[in-house]
This record gives structure tokens, sequence and C-alpha cells, in this order.
């Protein structure tokens, strides 16, 4: 069995996994009838809308039925907006993908920088900043970050807004609120990499042959240096997908971690279901490509 193919195999367990466990929570917290019928209706009337739901059937079969339907990409109706659950993820999908991408985007460029400075500059207090500024951003709360950006710069500078996507510079604060983790974690990934790879013995042989310092570093060391960091990046990925839902709460940023939410408020079992397995399967997507990227880049790995 290849190296993709058992990858792919672990990720259909880890999605049947997930399917069930969000099945079997969403069973055990209410009856969704009691918000779907008015106070006065019949017990004629509750039992039909049960049974069109199929909320009749043993939970077993529910799940079989559920797991069925979700395969041919029908994930039911929503019971709170009365709309296709799979309609209504696809319209927030796009901006859920859109601020995990942006703060993809601002935690690798900001890791890889400050993290071959740090390496280069070992020891020094250009060192000690980056790695103040990375256990800084590690240890303070992404809700915490946000509350504190939208206070600043959007209440008392008023130089972006406070919420909403109406407008491009929404997505400044929750992009950079969501990317402070990541960009933590990966720039000790790239610096500890750096400082390994900038005592190997290909490096010293290219500075002897009088190479330019610049192409050493960003070229010769850094491409070595990256292959963990490839891993680490896809998995920052997926994780920046499911986090989004608190940044997506504070900044009112209409994807489907707020869509979420109101799942969770509103005991919408198939919304609730529906946004969960759409996160997972992207993250397990997103992490499969990544197994597929690093097996090209490291050719042990297709040998291992």
């Amino acid at each position: 069995m290849s190296y993709l193919t058992k990858r792919l195999f672990r990720a259909i367990l880890v999605l049947l996994g997930v399917s069930f466990a969000t099945f079997m929570v969403a069973q055990s917290t209410g009856d969704p009838i009691a918000l779907l019928v008015k106070a006065n209706a019949t017990e004629e009337a509750r039992a039909a809308l049960t049974s069109h739901l199929g909320l009749d059937q043993p939970v077993l079969v529910q799940y079989g039925l559920f797991l069925w339907r979700a395969i041919h990409g029908d994930l039911g109706q929503s019971f709170l907006y009365n709309q296709s659950v799979v309609g209504l993820v696809a319209d927030r999908l796009s901006n859920t993908f859109l601020l995990a991408l942006s703060a993809f985007a601002i935690a690798l460029v900001l890791s890889v920088t400050l993290g071959v400075l740090a390496a280069l500059y070992r020891n020094t207090w250009v060192d000690a900043a980056i790695t103040a500024f990375t256990m800084v951003g590690l240890a303070v709360p992404a809700f915490w970050l946000g509350l504190m950006l939208i206070l600043v710069f959007a209440v008392i500078w008023q130089v972006v807004p406070v919420s909403g996507s109406e407008e491009a510079s929404s997505l400044i604060l929750p992009a950079i609120t969501l990317s402070m983790q990541s960009t933590a974690r990966l720039c000790r990934l790239v610096r500890s990499g750096m400082i390994e790879v900038l005592n190997a013995d290909f490096i010293r042989t290219a500075r002897a042959k009088g190479l330019f310092e610049g192409r050493v570093v960003w070229v010769h060391a850094l491409r070595n240096a990256l292959l963990p960091v490839v891993t680490m990046a896809g998995l920052e990925l997926g994780d920046l997908i499911s986090s989004a839902v608190v940044i997506e709460a504070i900044f009112a940023w209409p994807g489907i971690g707020r869509l979420a939410i109101g799942a969770v408020s509103s005991r919408d079992f198939p919304l609730l279901q529906g946004t969960v397995l759409v996160s997972a399967f992207c993250f397990v997507v997103i992490n499969l490509f990544v197994d597929w990227l690093y097996q090209r880049i490291d050719p042990r790995v297709r040998s291992a």
C-alpha cells in the first residue's frame, strides 16, 4: 500500500469519526421538534413532523441515513432557515476561505522573514526580540487580541471598520488576529531549521566558493530548512479554518463559523452537522494535499 493510499484511508476514517461524533452530540442536546412547532401544537402534528424528519427511527438508522445522504451531497434542511444546508454552507464557505487564506499568507510571510532573521542574528537582541514576539503570540488568546485591535484601530483611531465584510479593509483586523498564533509557531520552526542548516557542510562550501550571502541564505539554506515547515504549514491552514469560529464571532464575519454558532444556539442539528462536517472535510483535503506535496519535495517519503 502506497504512502498516499494509507493517508487517504486514514482520512476517510477521520471523516467517519467526526461525522459520528457530531451526530451523537447533536442528538444528545434535546428535542428539535419543540423548536419547530408551536407550543399549542397537537400530538398528531408533532408525530407527523417527527416522522417526516426521520426522528422516529433508531439513532443508528438516523446516522446511516445521514451518512448516505451526505455522501451524495445532501446534508439536509436547516430547521432554523428552512433552506438546504449545502446552500447555506456554500454561501458562507468562500468568506471563511478568504479569511483563513489571508491569515495564512500573513503567517507565512512574517514567520519566514522573522525566523530567518532570528537564525542569522542568533543570540543577539534581534533574536531575543523575535523570540519574545513568538512567546507573546502563543500566550495571548485570540479573542482578547481581537478585542484589543478593535478598540485601538476601529474605535479609538477609526482607521478600519469595527466589523462586517462590506469593505475590503474589514478583512485586515480579523486576518491579523487569526494569523498570530500560526505566525509564532511557524517562526519558531523556521528559526530552528535555519540554525541547523546554516551549520551544514554544504552551506560552508557555498560560502567558500564565494556565492552571494543573500543567495546562500534565502535560496540554498531556506529551501532545505522549509522541508519540515511544509507539513506544519498545512496543519496550520487546516487549523486556521477551524479556528475561524471565534474570530468570525468577534468581528461579525459572515463565515461558516458564525453559521455554526447560530446552529448551536438554536439546536439546528442538520446545520450544525453540516458545518462541522464541511470544516473537517476541508481540513482533511488540505492535509492530503500537503502529504502529496511533501512526498514530491522529499523523495525519502516516497521510499519509506
